[in-house]
């Protein structure tokens, strides 16, 4: 009987912890973004119409690390915009990402604005954008690349 207990509690845990997480993250149209890529490129055009993902990350992030690969896999199937949060100036990061071989659209949000207009409170978020332009799921935290196959999959059919 103690065990149930614990599980139970174990869960309400996680699931109060991912509400709170989850609880401001915006849903529905997104925010524009009125910054360009690091590349020029406006970035809206890659989210307008779905499925498409948006995804916040951090150079400094070390989950955000651990789904690099995931990510530019995901990025080669499906359109999308990186935002890059506090992570230095455009040369920084610019370097950053020659250094990892990461071939992203990114928008450096240095200031944590962009990031605060989507209600994230932390890196790693995603967002996923069905074909009308509206953001359906988001995570935040570690995500697996079937798993954002599988939302982006979901976002195709709504």
């Amino acid at each position: 009987m103690k065990k149930l207990g614990f599980y139970i509690f174990a869960a309400l845990f996680i699931f109060a912890g991912q509400f709170l997480v989850h609880q401001d993250l915006v849903s529905g149209t997104p925010p524009p973004i009125v910054q360009t890529t690091l590349t020029g490129e406006n970035p809206m055009p890659r989210i307008s119409k779905g499925p498409a993902v948006l995804y916040f990350w951090a150079e400094w992030c070390g989950i955000c690390r651990s789904m690099q690969g995931s990510v530019s896999n995901v990025l080669r199937d499906y359109p999308g915009v990186t935002i890059a949060v506090r992570s230095g100036d455009d040369g920084t990061l610019q370097n950053y990402l020659n250094d990892k071989q990461l071939n992203w659209p990114v928008v450096n949000d240095n200031s944590g604005n962009l990031g605060q207009r989507y209600g994230i409170r932390g890196v790693p978020a995603v967002f996923f954008i069905n074909a009308t332009g509206e953001i359906v799921f988001t995570t935040v935290g570690y995500t697996s690349e079937w798993g954002m196959r599988f939302r982006l999959w979901l976002a195709g059919l709504s």
